[in-house]
């Protein structure tokens, strides 16, 4: 039984990891942030920190984990195997999800696996700028002289800071719309926040990620749908999704705790 479920374990890694790419823009500058968010957990809560990668083309920005697809070259199994889904995330985290400004044209896609259901599915979105309201304060970001900025996203008041010597209205996540470039960006309860640790000028090419699996396409409020419940209901969400996989959900359903449910608090509020 402990070998059928490391099998199935490496299986869904596996099927994650493999990509097909389309070209889809050139890139002219590229940017890492460090993204720190809270993460609640049967009643604790932890920091958890991933590197995000900022691709700026000339029409289109690509924005995702550089440290999701990484695997660790060995794998230790203490206990029932079981667990391993459910146990506490490290603090090096890896966010599956790859956004996509201005692809298509005035319009937002993400891509990202269903928390809970192995599905890689995909959403298109109008692009939405947020209204800010700039302000007097400035302070240095890299050696960048920056200007403080405000708005409400999606549910979630933001305070950012943006360079004024780098004229490209971009930023990290599908932040955009400040006369310059979003080098630090934090929402007030500081749950979530992101903080450029380096740049540079680039000519590489940005390419779209396909999975060879297809995408399931879905509306934005399926996709927020799909999340909420894999967050309230985490074991019948995994029973699902093992069944999927083909594997017998009831020989192992009483091994996962009843308390693995996780608080839904996700960036997007709205």
């Amino acid at each position: 039984m402990k070998k059928t479920l490391i099998t199935a374990i490496v299986f869904i890694c596996a099927v994650f990891e493999i990509n097909a790419q389309q070209h889809i823009d050139n890139m002219q500058l590229k940017c890492l942030y460090e993204h720190y968010y809270q993460y609640n957990t049967r009643g604790s809560t932890k920091t958890l920190i991933d590197t995000m990668q900022l691709e700026i083309g000339q029409k289109i920005c690509k924005f995702y984990s550089r440290n999701y697809g990484l695997m660790d070259s060995t794998v230790t199994i203490t206990g029932d195997v079981v667990q391993i889904i459910y146990k506490s995330r490290p603090n090096k985290s890896r966010n599956s999800y790859t956004i996509y400004v201005n692809y298509p044209e005035n319009k937002t896609t993400f891509d990202g696996n269903a928390t809970g259901t192995f599905k890689y599915v995909e959403y298109i979105e109008d692009f939405e700028i947020p209204k800010w309201t700039v302000h007097k304060e400035t302070q240095k970001i890299l050696s960048h002289p920056c200007r403080k900025a405000t708005c409400r996203f999606r549910g979630r008041d933001y305070t950012a800071w943006y360079a004024t010597d780098i004229p490209v209205s971009r930023g990290p996540y599908k932040f955009a719309g400040l006369p310059g470039l979003i080098l630090k960006i934090a929402d007030t309860e500081n749950l979530y926040s992101f903080e450029c640790i380096a740049m540079e000028n680039s000519n590489e090419k940005i390419y779209k990620d396909k999975k060879k699996i297809e995408a399931v396409p879905v509306t934005r409020a399926e996709f927020i749908s799909m999340e909420k419940r894999a967050y309230q209901n985490p074991k019948t969400t995994a029973g699902e999704a093992l069944k999927m996989l083909g594997f017998n959900f009831d020989e192992i359903k009483d091994r996962i705790p009843d308390n693995a449910k996780v608080s839904y608090n996700p960036i997007e509020l709205e």
